[in-house]
């Protein structure tokens, strides 16, 4: 079987179990019991591993058991592709592990670490020791001096080992210099590239291991050499109105990393991300696109193309606390654009229907 018959077996496959009910706001959960058979797994992680673009989210309020799922992985959209766990989690319950291990090897979602880097040592400095002493840097401030790259490059190597401890595909570290989150480490566009220069050993694009190595919030305020170390560029694109919002945004990207990545491939790394705190009813404000069509913010960012490459995909979209929507409506948002990024066989069906039915109404008039 060809890499395009496993892609079109794969849709069919999640097509035929869930594609029907996407858009029904009732939850469809009961109880945490897997109902699909070896062949539409197989399917499902093949999707999973071909090239389309991603569904993401960062998910909070994670226990990992008991019989609501809404609290549970298990519980997202089978086609969602990453998960980002607000707060950066250690210390998991057997509940959490195993929830981790059953979407990761039966769904081929992958599950990020999450927190914000700011200071060295910043949430798993053990407790009862000297953070400087700990660490080996003892400098106040926010002025990099490189002093304290064996310090920072001590703490990646800590947040790696975290990592692999709990068995996380990866990272997403939130950056938000200019967003209340300054520090010895997030204060320094070099001292930041250091960190995550050391990250690059293990995880991202020049790791070869496979695992994720990416950046949220303010990706833009880095230093251009730290963009070819990332998968993606995940920006909090909140309460877009319109395409020219996105613009602005993707310049930004452009103006910073294009003197070392070209324009479609930072396309390809750039996932557009909505709030759920605010939106998880609607998929937020209302849009505009650039062919002057309404619709909500999320699905604009999904429809997103850039006007000199046309036939290039954007890296994705997502939500911040996401899960919001799974508590309110089964999740219907995410699967609406799922289906506008990565359509099944049954949706193109119908959207072609559509067009004839248009086409022959505009003969008949």
């Amino acid at each position: 079987m060809n890499y395009r018959q496993i892609y079109v077996a794969a849709l069919a496959a999640i097509a035929l179990t869930s594609c029907k009910d996407w858009t029904t706001p009732e939850s469809k959960f009961k109880d945490p019991v897997n109902i699909n058979g070896k062949e539409y797994y197989e399917a499902l992680r093949a999707y999973k591993a071909s090239d389309h673009a991603v569904c993401f989210g960062w998910y909070s309020e994670w226990n990992g058991g008991g019989a609501d799922l809404q609290s549970q992985l298990r519980g997202i959209p089978d086609s969602m592709d990453m998960v980002s766990i607000w707060g950066g989690k250690t210390g998991l319950s057997k509940d959490q592990i195993a929830d981790m291990r059953e979407v990761q090897q039966l769904k081929g979602i992958k599950v990020l670490w999450c927190q914000h880097i700011v200071d060295i040592g910043r949430e798993i400095t053990p407790s009862g020791v000297d953070v400087a002493e700990y660490w080996g840097w003892n400098r106040k401030g926010y002025d990099y001096t490189e002093e304290a790259d064996e310090a920072i490059r001590k703490y990646a190597r800590a947040i790696v080992d975290t990592c692999k401890r709990y068995g996380y595909d990866g990272c997403d570290f939130d950056y938000e210099p200019n967003y209340g989150y300054s520090g010895n480490i997030s204060g320094s566009p070099d001292a930041m590239h250091v960190f995550l220069s050391e990250m690059a050993k293990y995880m991202g694009p020049q790791s070869g291991t496979g695992l994720i190595l990416a950046v949220d919030g303010e990706p833009q305020t880095l230093r251009s050499e730290s963009g070819p170390l990332l998968d993606y560029y995940i920006i909090q694109s909140y309460y877009c109105r319109g395409y020219w919002d996105l613009d602005n945004r993707f310049n930004r990207l452009l103006n910073k990393f294009g003197a070392l990545e070209d324009e479609s491939t930072i396309l390809r790394k750039t996932i557009w991300c909505e709030d759920f705190e605010r939106y998880q009813k609607n998929g937020g404000e209302q849009y505009t696109d650039r062919d002057g069509s309404i619709t909500y913010s999320l699905m604009g960012m999904a429809r997103y193309k850039r006007p000199n490459l046309p036939g290039e995909r954007i890296g994705g979209v997502g939500a911040y606390r996401f899960n919001l929507g799974g508590k309110y409506d089964d999740y219907r948002i995410m699967r609406e654009v799922i289906q506008e990024m990565n359509p099944s066989p049954e949706t193109l069906k119908k959207r072609e229907e559509e067009k004839q039915k248009e086409e022959q109404t505009e003969d008949e008039e």
